[in-house]
C-alpha cells in the first residue's frame, strides 16, 4: 500500500515507491528505493521535492541501514541532482581526426571485452572497475566529436559482433548520458553499464549464441537466460547496483511486456532506460550472422514507431544525441542527388555534412562531392531518407570513412 507523505516525515527504513517529481528531475538513477541514510533525506529536500509516496509493506520501521551494497569508488556514487549546467568537453577534434582516433580505442576495448568474456566463461569474478579507464577514453572521444566514435563502433563483423556490440552500446550511454546532462558520476556509470550490459552472454551455448539462422523456441529461451545471468556475475564482481541493475534490465519495455521481471513505466531505472534504446539501436544497425544491419536513419524512424517500447522522453533526446540522420544514413537531396551522411549537423539535426554520390536525373554515379548543408550559401538540403537495400549499393560506409 502506497501512502503520501510530506518530506518532512521521512525517515531512515521507510519505502520510497514514488518521488513526487519527474524522474529525470530527481537526484537519484531509480525512482524507488529503501531509504537507508540519512543524507538521501538532505538531498531529496536539496531537489525541491516536498511530497513522497511510500510502501510500507517494504519499509523496515526503526531499522538501522542496510550494509553497503558493493559499488564504483566512491566519487562515481550518484547522490547530487543529475541535471547540471553544460559541462566542459575536451578540445575539439575534427571528424576525421576523432575517426582515426576511435578505431584504436575500438581495437583496444575490444581485446579488453574478449579478455573479459573468456574470464566469465571460465567462472573467474570479472570486476567492472578495471575497466573504468576505458569507459573514460571513449567519453572523452564522445564529447571531443559525438559522432566519431559512435559511427566507428557501429562497423563490425558478425564475428566480433558480441565483443563490440559492448563498446558500441557504451558509447551511446555516455552520448545519451551528455545529451541529458547527467552529472559525470552518473554518466561515468552509464558508460560502464552499457560496457557490461551483455556479460551474460559469456555465459550463452556458443553454438547458440553463433548460430547463423533464426534461433527455435527453446534456443531463444535459454538467450533470454542472459540478463539474469550477467546480473549475477555483475553482483559477484562487485559491481555497483545501478551496473547490474542495467545488465539485468535492458531488455524490459515501458509497456511491461520486456523480459525478465516484465517492468513497465516507472519499475524501470534511468540507466536501464536508457541501455534499452542503445543496444536496440546499435544491434539492428550492425551486420548480424542471420541479418544485415539497418539504414541508420531508417532504424531511427522504425523505432520511433514501436509503441510501449521505449521511454520517449529518453528516445527523444537518443534521436538528438544520434542524430535524425546518423552518419553513413543514405539520403535525397532536393538536387535529385543521393548522397551519405558523413557529419552531424553542429546547429541543426536537419543540416549534417553529406558526401553526394549519385544522380537521380542520370541514373549513375558522379563524382564524390562534399556538401555541407549547414552552409549560409547551400542551396541545397534533404528531401527525405532512403532505403539503401532498394538501390543495392555496396560499400556505402566506405563513403563517408574517406
Amino acid at each position: 500500500m502506497a501512502t503520501r507523505i510530506e518530506v518532512s516525515e521521512l525517515r531512515v527504513g521507510m519505502y520510497i515507491g514514488k518521488l513526487g517529481v519527474s524522474w529525470l528531475n530527481h537526484p537519484f538513477v531509480r525512482g524507488s528505493f529503501l531509504l537507508t541514510d540519512a543524507k538521501d533525506i538532505q538531498t531529496i529536500l536539496d531537489a525541491g521535492i516536498t511530497e513522497v509516496w511510500i510502501d510500507e509493506e517494504k519499509s523496515i520501521p526503526e531499522a538501522a541501514p542496510e550494509p553497503a551494497r558493493p559499488s564504483l569508488a566512491p566519487e562515481t556514487k550518484p547522490q547530487a541532482k543529475p541535471v547540471n549546467p553544460p559541462r566542459a568537453a575536451p578540445v575539439a577534434a575534427s571528424m576525421a581526426e576523432e575517426m582515426e582516433r576511435a578505431r584504436r580505442i575500438c581495437q583496444s576495448a575490444k581485446a579488453q571485452v574478449v579478455s573479459m568474456f573468456q574470464d566469465a566463461r571460465l567462472g573467474k569474478a570479472v570486476d567492472p572497475e578495471t575497466t573504468l579507464e576505458l569507459v573514460g577514453e571513449i567519453s572523452a572521444s564522445v564529447q571531443r566529436h559525438p559522432g566519431a566514435f559512435v559511427s566507428i563502433a557501429r562497423l563490425k563483423t558478425h564475428d566480433d559482433y558480441t565483443y563490440l556490440h559492448s563498446v558500441a552500446v557504451c558509447s551511446l550511454m555516455l552520448a545519451l548520458a551528455h545529451q541529458l546532462n547527467l552529472e559525470e558520476s552518473i554518466t561515468r556509470i552509464a558508460g560502464l553499464a552499457g560496457l557490461m550490459h551483455d556479460l551474460g552472454k559469456a555465459a550463452m551455448p556458443l553454438e547458440i549464441l553463433n548460430k547463423p539462422g533464426k534461433l527455435t523456441d527453446a534456443e531463444f529461451a535459454v538467450m533470454r537466460s542472459h540478463p539474469a545471468k550477467g546480473a549475477q556475475m555483475l553482483r559477484e564482481g562487485g559491481a555497483g547496483p545501478e551496473v547490474v541493475d542495467v545488465a539485468l534490465h535492458h531488455h524490459e519495455k515501458v509497456d511491461g511486456t520486456g523480459y525478465p521481471d516484465r517492468l513497465s513505466g516507472d519499475a524501470i531505472s534511468l540507466l536501464a532506460r536508457m541501455g534499452a534504446v542503445c543496444d536496440v539501436y546499435d544491434a539492428v544497425t550492425s551486420n548480424r550472422s542471420y541479418k544485415k544491419a539497418w539504414d541508420p536513419s531508417k532504424t531511427m524512424h522504425e523505432m520511433a514507431q514501436w509503441q510501449g517500447h521505449f521511454d520517449k522522453v529518453v528516445f527523444n533526446a537518443f534521436v538528438k544525441a544520434v542524430g535524425i540522420y546518423p552518419v553513413g544514413s543514405l539520403v535525397r537531396l532536393q538536387s535529385r542527388r543521393l548522397a551519405v551522411v558523413s557529419e552531424p549537423g553542429k546547429e541543426s539535426l536537419l543540416t549534417p555534412k553529406v558526401r553526394a554520390f549519385y544522380s537521380l536525373r542520370s541514373k549513375e554515379r558522379i563524382a564524390l562531392q562534399t556538401i555541407d548543408l549547414a552552409e549560409a550559401d547551400c542551396k541545397d538540403a534533404i528531401a527525405g531518407p532512403e532505403d539503401a537495400d532498394k538501390w543495392g549499393f555496396r560499400n556505402l560506409d566506405d563513403l563517408w570513412q574517406g
